[in-house]
């Protein structure tokens, strides 16, 4: 199944959418300002993608390994773990190495799609995490030689947080221990650049004070214990125990274990054997004390620097695939990111933000007079197309999110995974009277995977795009529920979307124009707000930079008002929002109960609030609040049309009563007769 032609507009190209324990010692240790608003409701965490049993299957049978009832029941990364140890090939067990150190969303990523393309690796003889797994592994092992704990492969292939853990726990020397206690708390670069340096550096303190609390020792003999302990540390670094034997070695004789030691060609073993063919004895001592530290870290920085480059690759190659894939814009906009910033920022994406950006929802699209904010959902009644609730609460949404997936039958179309039930997916089935469509587990079979498999078929400008299960498109039935049949056109959202009409508004009038790779003209720019019963959002249009472009409010009475920021294209005047938040916004002249609009004589603008009040603004007068009573008389004798003009105050007490100005006279409000008079200018 591939994706069929795909029409264009001219010659645009774009994709034109709307965006809106066999491991038990693996275990991680337990260890615009207004009256202040809430934010509307947000929806739940979705539940994190988890490896189905026919893809553990598979994993374990790409290596060769018939898993046993007690495998197939394991966690993600007790999986992970026991496929490390049954494999033999370089790149699975590295790749594993670098899973299972890493997060439960790493492991899923291997059991489901990682395993493969390490074994592949093996069997054409690539190399891609084998140095980057086993420099973190050296690290390890270094770290506990340096100690004096025992080796144990289990133990240098934990997590960083993890391995540092065990040294607060079997460490004897107190600042190695302090120093530990503070890295197990750390981000994850100082955690990597503790176990590299860090304890090294605080060993060589506790054993120099151990030398120095030494009272029977004189000079000579702390000297030589000094210099033992110095041994000791450097030939740790190409993994020799610091035995007595090899400590008390003079230093070119420690220079030739390490240079006989280091890995062929390295930069220890080149160092080493420069720092040999000198007659200095400074020299040894110098390249002990510090160089082969120097040495290794750019024999690491090399590596990393390696792996590095193969991250971004693989990073690109996910964006090339999200853009391609027409319906994945949240994750080529995440990857694009991520290729934008440094090397943490590739390896956060990798680590976490490509799932993160992994999911979407899909609205009916505005052609042939669909309407935009009727999300494709899974609900208790089947998977239907509608909208949600005016007022959301928390969680809602949620049913409208779908993880997108390399498509199960075919890798160039997509599948979509239910984010509240793991390795359940959209499917076609067959009721005994029609081909339906549901939510059904994975069961691993061929007829499965084929019903579970969507392929985009067009992208059309303005339209957004089709899919397509076999020869039929994913579509809304008359009863409102999903099904397949006839050429239906979706809008690709973002995930747990509101349909609040001010969102619905937003959606219909201006995302039909839209690419979901670029920004939106206009967007919202923070979540929607709730105030009691009044909800309001800020929007942008895109510039440079963005500016904030409108607020729309809405109330159950009011409906959907906008008020625009800045004086406005058509008959553009000041600004009434500023004047009405200046003015105390909602809470003091109530909601708007019309969008701001241009006044009769095409010079100003106005908008009316339900509070009683409306605001004028022009050039020549400002923008100012006429209410009450005032403004009632004021609009019976025609409003800025009458011989009074447009208002040039607000509203201000005088004795007895209330008055407001005009261009050519003010109205005055008698609170005793509560009379509102006109009062024209003489002149």
């Amino acid at each position: 199944m591939r994706a069929r032609t795909r029409r264009s507009a001219g010659a645009r190209t774009a994709f034109v959418v709307a965006v809106l324990s066999v491991a038990a010692v693996l275990t991680v240790p337990a260890g615009i300002a207004e009256a202040a608003p809430v934010t509307a409701a947000a929806g739940q965490a979705v539940t994190p993608p988890v490896s189905s049993e026919s893809e553990k299957l598979r994993a374990a049978r790409t290596l060769g390994i018939v898993p046993t009832d007690a495998m197939m029941a394991l966690g993600e990364r007790e999986f992970v773990i026991a496929l490390w140890r049954a494999s033999t090939g370089t790149e699975v067990r590295a790749s594993a190495e670098l899973a299972f150190a890493g997060t439960v969303l790493a492991c899923t990523e291997w059991i489901k799609n990682g395993v493969l393309a390490a074994n592949t690796r093996d069997q054409e003889q690539r190399l891609r995490d084998t140095d980057a797994a086993r420099i973190a592994r050296e690290a390890k092992e270094a770290a506990a030689l340096v100690l004096g704990i025992a080796s144990d492969e289990d133990l240098f292939v934990l997590s960083d947080r993890d391995f540092i853990h065990v040294i607060t726990q079997r460490a004897t020397g107190p600042k190695v221990k302090a120093a530990a206690l503070v890295a197990f708390g750390a981000p994850a670069p100082a955690q990597k650049e503790f176990i590299a340096n860090g304890i090294r550096v605080a060993h060589a303190r506790d054993q120099q004070d151990t030398i120095d609390a030494d009272a029977q020792a004189d000079e000579a003999k702390r000297i030589r214990l000094a210099a033992e302990a110095a041994r000791g540390r450097a030939v740790s670094v190409v993994k020799v125990p610091p035995a007595p034997a090899i400590v008390t070695l003079p230093d070119d004789d420690v220079l030739r274990v390490i240079a006989d030691n280091a890995r062929p060609g390295s930069q220890v073993e080149t160092a080493a054997v420069k720092a040999l063919r000198s007659r200095d004895r400074a020299d040894w001592k110098q390249f002990i004390d510090v160089g082969v530290y120097d040495a290794n870290r750019r024999d690491i920085d090399a590596v990393l620097a390696q792996k590095a480059q193969a991250d971004r690759a693989l990073v690109e190659q996910i964006r090339t695939e999200a853009v391609r894939a027409g319906i994945q814009p949240r994750l080529a906009h995440a990857a694009a990111k991520a290729l934008a910033g440094g090397v943490e920022d590739v390896l956060a994406f990798l680590d976490q933000g490509r799932f993160d950006a992994s999911t979407q929802s899909f609205s009916r699209s505005a052609l042939n007079g669909n309407i935009a904010g009727q999300y494709l959902r899974d609900t208790t009644s089947g998977v239907v197309i509608s909208p949600g609730a005016a007022e959301p609460t928390a969680g809602d949404g949620i049913d409208a999110t779908w993880r997108i997936v390399p498509g199960l039958a075919d890798p160039e179309c997509r599948s979509l995974e239910s984010v509240t039930k793991p390795n359940h997916y959209l499917a076609r089935y067959y009721d005994g009277t029609k081909t339906q469509v549901g939510v059904r587990p994975a069961s691993g079979t061929v007829e499965y995977d084929w019903n579970a498999t969507w392929c985009v078929d067009n992208i059309l400008p303005g339209a957004g795009v089709t899919l397509h299960g076999g020869a039929d498109f994913l579509t809304r039935q008359a009863d409102g529920k999903a099904g397949v049949g006839n050429e239906f056109y979706w809008w690709v959202t973002d995930p747990e979307p509101d349909s609040t009409e001010i969102t619905v508004n937003w959606l219909n009038k201006y995302l039909p124009d839209y690419d979901p790779y670029t920004e939106l003209m206009v967007s919202p720019v923070r979540e929607e707000q709730v105030d009691a019963g009044v909800r309001y959002r800020d929007f942008q249009r895109r510039g440079a930079p963005s500016y904030w472009a409108f607020r729309s409010y809405w109330t159950r009475a009011s409906g959907v008002r906008t008020l625009t920021v800045g004086r406005g294209t058509a008959c553009p005047a000041p600004e009434i929002l500023a004047a009405y938040l200046r003015l105390g916004g909602h809470a003091a002249l109530g909601v708007p109960a019309t969008d701001d609009a241009c006044t009769a004589d095409k010079l100003g603008r106005f908008a009316h609030f339900a509070g009683g009040a409306s605001i004028y603004s022009i050039d020549r007068a400002g923008t100012h609040v006429v209410r009450g009573a005032i403004r009632a008389k004021w609009q019976s004798i025609g409003s800025e049309k009458s011989a009074l003009g447009y208002p040039t105050g607000d509203e201000t007490a005088i004795p007895g009563g209330r008055r407001s100005t005009f261009e050519h006279g003010h109205i005055d409000y008698d609170a005793a007769t509560q009379v509102a008079t006109v009062h024209l200018a003489t002149n």
